[in-house]
């Protein structure tokens, strides 16, 4: 089950994430795995948080129900030293395939059949806070004034992993990568494990 979508509060998390970000998305949709999923969006920031960045949100995981379930108030974002749009559309990717199979839990890893973007083994996603390279809430407000409720969105990080990093936190725990000599923004990095 979806929520509907209500493009009002797109526009207002779209606005909200602009207003922090001081640039406009490029927005792509990306197909969800069942047509009746309900619409999943790439908010791709070139440059953003600085010039040879880009970061990318989702929009839709917030909007997905399951039958017996509270809405998951929960989004992606990613941020790559990278000029490759498609490192943005990663966490979008994701939670097409995966909504409404899996909570996008903080500490969670997330496998994927290949590489996300050619030329990189990255393969796996590290769930957890966002980088603190975007200055941003770890939470939007989507409400409107004089809603009289709050419109809370959580806003978890996705950090690409190489499958044996992925392996390994499983095992011991995510400490193994987030304590290691690591830079978890570049699309190239050698391999913790």
């Amino acid at each position: 089950m979806v929520r509907l979508n209500d493009p009002d509060r797109f526009a207002r998390f779209v606005e909200r994430l602009s207003s922090t970000l001081g640039m406009e998305p490029d927005i792509r949709e990306v197909p969800p795995r069942e047509p009746g999923d309900g619409q999943v969006f790439a908010l791709v920031y070139a440059n953003t948080p600085e010039p040879g960045f880009v970061s990318g949100f989702t929009y839709g995981l917030s909007l997905w129900k399951g039958a017996d379930s509270l809405p998951s108030s929960r989004e992606l974002c990613m941020v790559m030293r990278s000029n490759d749009p498609e490192w943005a559309k990663v966490p979008a990717i994701t939670v097409a395939a995966l909504r409404g199979m899996c909570p996008f839990d903080p500490g969670m890893v997330i496998g994927y059949m290949k590489p996300y973007v050619p030329d990189s083994g990255l393969s796996s996603l590290l769930l957890a806070a966002p980088s603190p390279r975007l200055a941003l809430a770890d939470q939007i407000n989507l409400a409107c004034s004089g809603m009289g409720t709050d419109d809370f969105v959580e806003i978890v990080g996705a950090y690409p992993i190489y499958a044996s990093e992925r392996k390994i936190i499983h095992a011991q725990g995510a400490g193994v990568v987030w304590n290691s000599d690591w830079d978890p923004y570049d699309p190239a990095r050698p391999a913790v494990v």
